[in-house]
């Protein structure tokens, strides 16, 4: 089989959202995942592991559905961990050469995200490109190409890995399941800032993930 070939998509798949853990703190303090264009007009500080001139560009990307918006109007999840993004981390950009250490992913669900009450997307594939279908119905979860999302290496099929789950404005901190990380030590430092919080997900340590 082709690793594109269309698969039956899982039961109800995960979702994968990285981020520094230097904005976990900030995440905590506002109860919730801000999208880029609402980060941008709160004036919210945070530390940026991404690439700045595809984040600016999806500021005026339009997101296909019914409910619009531009992509920067969105919080963008993979559904993969090991991503395309994750990637570029660990070899350093000309944005953030701090590597992937201390990098967080956090944990959903499909089933989550669908029943917050927001409008929402996915893609099937990375979300910036013209060529890249956006969706808004479930029966269409198979358009994601799920073989590529358990592949070991990618390379040749970048575009895909890079498909997205598309939350309108903000994911609640309440709707995380969970929190992986990379190292001992970077768990004890999440672990740390959850202490005082009343929804306080799973911190697992997985290596794997990196």
């Amino acid at each position: 089989m082709s690793p594109t070939s269309k698969v039956a998509p899982p039961a109800d798949p995960g979702i994968f959202h990285i981020t520094h853990i230097d904005n976990l703190a900030g995440i905590l303090g506002e109860a919730r995942v801000w999208c880029d264009a609402e980060r941008i007009r709160r004036g919210l500080a945070t530390t940026n592991v991404g690439l700045k001139h595809i984040k600016n560009r999806r500021l005026t990307r339009p997101v296909t559905t019914n409910a619009g918006g531009m992509l920067g109007d969105y919080v963008p999840f993979n559904f993969c961990y090991r991503s395309v993004m994750l990637y570029a981390i660990c070899r350093g950009h000309a944005d953030y050469a701090g590597g992937q250490e201390s990098i967080i992913h956090l944990v959903s669900r499909v089933s989550t995200a669908t029943s917050l009450g927001r409008a929402w997307a996915f893609t099937d594939r990375h979300a910036e490109l013209a060529h890249a279908l956006h969706f808004d119905d479930l029966q269409h979860l198979g358009e994601v190409p799920w073989s590529v999302m358990n592949l070991d290496y990618w390379s040749e099929h970048r575009e895909e890995r890079q498909a997205e789950f598309l939350v309108h404005q903000y994911f609640p901190w309440t709707a995380v399941h969970g929190v992986v990380v990379r190292t001992a030590a970077m768990e004890a430092t999440v672990m740390h800032v959850l202490e005082s919080q009343g929804h306080r997900p799973a911190v697992a340590i997985r290596p794997d993930w990196y």
